[in-house]
């Protein structure tokens, strides 16, 4: 008999059990993919994410997007996935809200820009707004496609990636047990939704 994975507390306000649901999707070099949403009835706290149903290894994705059609490459995210964008100075790290979901290159754009627009309308000098205004309008030349910059996703659960169809294009690494060591994972109560989804699976 299967033992059933421990219940999740909702983490806002540990008031009710989140209801979890998932779905699976097939994808390259990933082969399976579940997407699950928790949910909790009492406070409506909601949080998506994405796992492997297979343990997969920590890795770094590198991307150079150098023309606009790679804006269109699909990129999955999960919640401990990393976000680098080097030429920008951006490091995108997960914390409790961090969620997971699949987009393209462009749509990762997009979810970075209102992040450095609060962090630019709150600098505390003139300096630091002025460097904000400048990342921006180098974002938004990366979104136009006339800008060339580097993704770089990183993700100690291995689940994140950058998947184009030419796989000659993207440059994929395992993680060194020290370079794990430096990065931020997933909540704790995100580990056990991921865990519950897979036993269900299996």
């Amino acid at each position: 008999m299967q033992e059933e994975p421990p219940t999740i507390r909702c983490p806002m306000c540990d008031g009710s059990d989140l209801k979890v649901t998932s779905m699976l999707y097939s994808v390259p070099f990933f082969n399976e993919l579940a997407f699950f949403i928790m949910e909790c009835p009492k406070c409506h706290f909601r949080h998506n994410d994405i796992f492997s149903t297979e343990m997969r290894r920590p890795s770094r994705w590198t991307l150079v997007v150098d023309e606009p059609s790679k804006l269109h490459i699909r990129v999955i995210r999960s919640s401990s996935g990393t976000i680098r964008i080097p030429e920008f100075g951006i490091d995108i790290e997960p914390g409790p809200s961090a969620e997971g979901y699949i987009s393209n290159v462009e749509g990762v754009l997009h979810r970075i820009k209102p992040v450095l627009k609060m962090a630019t309308d709150f600098a505390e000098t003139e300096a630091q707004k002025d460097h904000g205004e400048h990342l921006m309008e180098e974002l938004d030349k990366a979104i136009e496609g006339i800008r060339t910059f580097t993704l770089i996703i990183e993700d100690p659960a291995g689940v994140s990636g950058i998947v184009p169809d030419d796989f000659s294009i993207v440059q994929y690494e395992e993680l060194s047990e020290e370079e794990v060591s430096r990065l931020r994972g997933a909540p704790f109560w995100i580990d056990i939704a991921r865990e519950k989804v897979r036993k269900r699976k299996g």
